[in-house]
């Protein structure tokens, strides 16, 4: 059943049927019982009425004229045949006394011991139920046993009449909350009609993100779902400027190359034919090496997912050693010894590749320098501010080389600033690390190692962005629309 509003109704009328159920049969057995007691105190009562007529002389006896009940003691009705109230008095010796009504039968009464009383059902004169009170009392020194009964046919028959009533009325009742619920839930249901529009106007490009005015067991979804969209829009424009960017910078290379080529054509002087002809050679080298290397730098800039890809985290300690063993394949002719400590206990909230390519560019960077060792540790720290606190991951590459003086590293760690970034070395690998980093609200620091002497990376990573993020996405997505169409503007100018 996909249906949140029949899931609902079937669940909301399932619990009021049970509900009413478990009323009926409690009221069913409260009112039987306490019609059965009202019937025993007033069988009760005629007995003791009875017990009252009683003559004072032998009641071993009662069929003796001084040991007879009163036929005017309970009324007419125990001399009216098959009335439905009945009596027996049972002497000392068991010698018995019937109501009239019995009309010579018997209530099946048994002599019982003075201050005994029991009661049960059993069938009258007619086939009729009878509800049997018999009790033994003390006489002088005699004892009697008094059985009187009452027909509960008349009292179940309004049981009954009643019990109709009250179940027709639960019916009712029932289809008639059921009614109401269907009218609320709609109700409720219909708070949902802005995000349809919404996303309508997601689907138009009209509108940057859901609204957040909806129910509150809804909103964290919302939440989730705007944060995503910021996300991907992220990646959208980061993508545009990609491509705007790797266009804008292949401009001017392609345009060298395309003269060196045009120049290639015109008759030259045979004297000086080899003389022109290397040095054109090696500024097209130069050139198609230049468009290599921007085509590289936008291909890694292109792979940064910035969030968390659905089925993909990282778990370092099943991606981190073969990282590990490929770097040592590749810098094997330097003899280095590449070692990680992974103090994490369970994986990551970030995507994968994303992770990959952040260490893999610092380790990169470190075996490029270090003359024999590399050292990486993975570690959780508490990221706490003012407003929350969170978890977080701490990063920490070394290497063995020879470092960077002061100056390099201020003009390595000034943001924006690429340094050697057309060789090897802190260059493209920092600036797709600072990429990464601004992306997951992360930060990186440079500076010398403790341990080994040469460089360090450090990086904080928190494991979720901020909360406003997630709680403002529209805010954050206009900001990067704006930035972007700025960053386009100065492009193309």
């Amino acid at each position: 059943m996909r249906s949140l509003e029949a899931r609902l109704h079937l669940g909301l009328g399932i619990s009021l049927t049970l509900v009413i159920a478990a009323a009926w049969w409690l009221g069913h057995a409260a009112l039987h019982r306490s019609t059965e007691a009202y019937v025993l105190s007033r069988l009760q009562h005629d007995a003791e009425a009875l017990l009252g007529t009683l003559s004072q002389g032998d009641p071993a006896a009662p069929s003796s004229s001084g040991a007879r009940p009163s036929p005017d003691a309970l009324g007419p009705i125990y001399r009216q045949p098959f009335s439905g109230h009945y009596y027996e008095v049972i002497g000392a010796e068991g010698s018995r006394r019937l109501s009239r009504s019995l009309w010579d039968q018997r209530l099946a009464a048994e002599p019982l011991p003075a201050g005994r009383v029991i009661d049960w059902e059993t069938r009258g004169p007619l086939g009729q139920r009878l509800l049997v009170r018999s009790a033994g009392y003390r006489i002088g020194e005699a004892t009697v046993t008094i059985a009187v009964a009452e027909d509960l046919n008349p009292l179940l028959a309004e049981l009954q009449a009643f019990e109709h009533l009250f179940a027709v009325l639960a019916i009712g009742g029932l289809v008639l909350m059921l009614l109401v619920q269907r009218l609320i839930v709609r109700r409720a249901l219909r708070r949902l009609q802005p995000i349809y529009r919404d996303i309508e106007a997601l689907e138009r490009g009209t509108a940057e993100a859901i609204t957040e005015a909806v129910p509150l067991e809804i909103l964290p979804l919302v939440r989730k779902f705007n944060a995503l969209l910021a996300v991907y829009g992220q990646r959208l424009e980061r993508s545009r400027n990609a491509a705007g960017n790797l266009a804008h910078a292949l401009k001017t290379p392609l345009n060298l190359l395309l003269q060196q080529l045009e120049r290639l054509d015109e008759p030259p002087d045979p004297a000086q034919h080899q003389r022109c002809i290397e040095p054109q050679r090696q500024r097209c080298i130069e050139q198609v090496q230049r468009v290599q290397a921007l085509v590289e730098r936008e291909l890694k800039r292109s792979r940064i997912a910035g969030g968390v890809t659905p089925g993909s985290t990282f778990d370092a300690s099943a991606d981190l050693p073969v990282l590990i063993e490929l770097f040592e394949r590749m810098h094997a002719d330097k003899g280095l010894t590449v070692r990680c400590d992974n103090a994490l206990t369970r994986p990551l909230m970030v995507d994968r590749e994303d992770m990959l390519e952040l260490i893999g560019n610092l380790l990169d960077n470190a075996c490029k320098w270090a003359d024999s060792q590399v050292r990486c540790r993975l570690e959780p720290i508490a990221q706490t501010s003012a407003q929350t606190s969170a978890e977080g991951v701490r990063l920490l590459v070394d290497d063995d080389g020879p470092g960077c003086s002061e100056a390099e590293l201020a003009a390595i760690g000034a943001r924006g600033v690429r340094v050697d970034e057309r060789v090897d070395g802190h260059g493209l690998g920092l600036s797709i690390v600072r990429e990464i980093l601004d992306l997951y609200h992360g930060r990186l620091m440079l500076g010398r190692s403790p341990s080994l002497g040469g460089f360090r990376a450090s990086v904080e990573l928190p494991l979720a962005p901020p909360a406003d993020s997630a709680a403002i996405p529209a805010h954050a997505a206009s900001a990067i629309a704006s930035a972007s169409a700025a960053k386009a503007r100065s492009s193309a100018s």
